[in-house]
């Protein structure tokens, strides 16, 4: 394995990346953006952290600055989701193999620059994710699959059921797409990771407040672990 890899790992909100935090070795803090960038290690593995803010926009930003400015050689978002494949519950796992957006014309995404309808996550990345899961006894179902991406809060059984329509996605979430284009753009491999901690319905904002920290703190073991593993084999 390559002794210049550096893991960039972004989530959405503080929850959602503190599991990561209190695990690293931090060296550095910038402020950039309106958030703070953490450099560090985990392990053998060299890191950099940060929560990004909501949607897809502040994604965007803060994934093309850890790539351009802190050079991660690969970005993983990690965080929750609301479920939307009927096989999904709260807290099993979504691990992306394309990301779309569910509020954006796919023939307007394809027709120009990117000149694509969703963004391909990293197959390796994907495999040796299911694999940490596989090790670590989940109690849930993990699933690979599309995420789709939008800026809204999905808490209505009838937005749900239309983008279930259109997309068929796994889950819906607000960041994955736009990190994964913005990891397309530059040529860096990517990989969404999701925990449910609601089914995207009109019980969700209920839920999601329940279930939120356990959530984000599973889909942060899961980086934990594949962290380690990385480590491990250099």
């Amino acid at each position: 394995m390559n002794v210049t890899e550096k893991w960039g790992i972004l989530g959405a909100l503080d929850a959602e990346i503190d599991l990561v935090r209190k695990n690293m070795s931090v060296c550095r803090k910038t402020e950039v953006y309106g958030s703070t960038v953490y450099e560090g290690t985990i392990g053998a593995a060299s890191v950099v952290l940060a929560c990004c803010g909501i949607g897809k926009v502040n994604a965007a930003v803060l994934a093309t600055c850890l790539i351009r400015e802190f050079h991660v050689t690969k970005v993983i978002n990690v965080g929750i989701a609301g479920a939307m494949d009927p096989r999904m519950h709260t807290m099993d796992v979504a691990i992306a193999d394309r990301v779309l957006f569910h509020d954006t014309s796919a023939d307007i995404m394809a027709g120009y620059y990117p000149f694509r309808r969703d963004f391909p996550a990293d197959k390796a990345l994907g495999c040796l994710c299911e694999e940490v899961c596989g090790q670590l006894g989940l109690s849930h179902t993990v699933l690979r699959g599309t995420i789709a991406t939008g800026d809204v809060f999905v808490n209505s059984r009838a937005v749900k059921q239309s983008i279930d329509e259109r997309f068929h996605p796994l889950c819906v979430e607000m960041e994955g797409a736009a990190i994964g284009q913005a990891a397309y753009m530059n040529g860096v491999p990517f990989l969404v990771i999701r925990t449910m901690s609601d089914s995207a319905d009109d019980e969700a904002d209920t839920t999601y407040d329940n279930f939120l920290e356990l959530a984000a703190n599973q889909s942060a073991s899961i980086i934990l672990g594949m962290l380690s593993r990385s480590g491990a084999s250099k």
